[in-house]
């Protein structure tokens, strides 16, 4: 009798934002993809992988994409793990520094798979609250963990902790501090000089959302070599694909194309925040590609979601505490924005 194991029957499964149906005409601002395209040499690279040696199996590890990460962050090859985006990344952590009821933490709300992971392997979740000032959050207490997963950028909120306050959570940490840095090219700051202070540090980035590649699947490890020797070890090998590795190795190349980007969509974050607050929303300071818009108008958020929804706008509404209040608003292009800003006065 094939039994399937007690904790994943009980496993609640991660539940990723809606996807538009082949052809449906929406404006998709729920998952924080990139509202504008890789450049053109991206797409060059794309089609010269999709010849004859299409049938031959991609480099086991991702070797042209190590050495291209590293040379643009300034770190060595050996520092540098390659997954099938950072989720990935985040399962080859599990697997290589956790035990069955091990302790993992993280803040509470951030990033829900956190915890999917942790009872998909049995682990001890241990959450730490934000509380009300995100700026300042308590100081998690580490105690006995294995793993502590710090999203900074937070996701969904947006916000971003100081590296200073970053480097005393790793100074207590017994275990390994993963920084989470999905969203830190869009931020004033980032983690990566802590790995030369900190050798509990291991940071995750992802080239989904700041480099356009979400339908890809590039993440990677920043760790020292030591942890990337064992990590790679259970990493599922030909983890990706010849195409998305040709692809990101191209994309993080495209520096001018990659900060005209950037610039667009940190100029229209703080366009649309600003007339969002002129119009009686809260809004959370994001150092992400996304706002959290706390609604404090006649209609609750669940309603101003369905009502969006109607109107075929996609945002995210998360029906857990902290969050109740909001939705999180990915940035899409000015007319995308302004169509949903239309929208909203209207309401």
């Amino acid at each position: 009798m094939i039994v399937v194991k007690e904790h994943i029957r009980k496993l609640k499964a991660y539940e990723p934002g809606i996807q538009p149906k082949p052809g449906e005409r929406v404006i998709k601002l729920n998952t924080n993809e990139n509202p504008y395209p890789p450049s053109d040499e991206v797409f060059k690279a794309i089609i010269q992988e999709c010849t004859e040696q299409i049938r031959y199996y991609p480099d086991p590890r991702s070797q042209r994409l190590r050495q291209t990460i590293a040379s643009v962050l300034d770190i060595s090859q050996d520092q540098v793990l390659c997954g099938n985006g950072s989720d990935e990344i985040l399962r080859i952590l599990l697997r290589t520094f956790t035990e069955k009821k091990d302790r993992i933490g993280y803040y509470e709300p951030s990033y829900s798979y956190y915890a999917t992971l942790g009872r998909t392997h049995d682990l001890k979740l241990v959450p730490t609250p934000l509380g009300d000032n995100f700026l300042e959050p308590p100081f998690p207490n580490t105690e006995g963990m294995r793993l502590f997963f710090l999203a900074n950028p937070n996701s969904p909120l947006g916000f971003s902790l100081r590296p200073e306050f970053v480097s005393e959570i790793a100074s207590s940490c017994q275990g390994i501090l993963v920084i989470d840095e999905a969203y830190a090219d869009f931020a004033q700051w980032n983690c990566l000089s802590l790995l030369k202070k900190h050798p509990n540090v291991i940071i995750t980035r992802s080239l989904s959302k700041s480099y356009s590649l979400a339908g890809m699947r590039v993440g990677f490890a920043l760790a020292a070599s030591n942890w990337i020797h064992h990590m790679d070890k259970v990493r599922d090998h030909y983890n990706l694909n010849r195409i998305a590795q040709a692809a990101a190795c191209v994309a993080l190349r495209e520096r001018v194309h990659f900060e005209e980007n950037l610039r667009r969509v940190l100029s229209t974050r703080e366009r649309v925040a600003a007339i969002l607050q002129t119009m009686g929303y809260q809004i959370v300071p994001s150092q992400a590609n996304f706002l959290f818009v706390r609604i404090q108008q006649k209609y609750p958020a669940q309603e101003v979601y369905r009502r969006l929804l109607e109107r075929g706008i996609l945002v995210r509404y998360f029906d857990q505490d902290g969050l109740r209040d909001g939705l999180r608003v990915s940035i899409g292009t000015d007319a995308e924005m302004d169509s949903l800003i239309e929208i909203l006065r209207g309401l």
